[in-house]
């Protein structure tokens, strides 16, 4: 997927994952992390993720859910990772 991609090169981008559940096919999850809660939020504005999130309605069936998760163990937790 292109959008995979662009992500990947945006600024502060540590980590992007775009998975799809082998027993759910259709069920997609995106695992992404950024240097900071201001990192992500930049990212959600991006032509292209804004773009991604109007076409969800006709990709998705049912909602989408958003969980914000703690790295623990890790120097990644230390950041402005919320």
């Amino acid at each position: 997927l292109p959008l995979v991609a662009q992500v990947r090169k945006e600024p502060n981008n540590r980590l992007y994952f775009l998975h799809e559940d082998r027993e759910a096919p259709g069920h997609f999850v995106f695992y992404e992390i950024f240097a900071s809660r201001a990192d992500f939020d930049a990212h959600n504005a991006t032509p292209h993720v804004t773009a991604w999130f109007a076409r969800l309605p006709d990709l998705a069936e049912g909602s989408v859910k958003v969980a914000r998760l703690q790295v623990l163990g890790n120097e990644l937790s230390k950041g402005d990772l919320q």
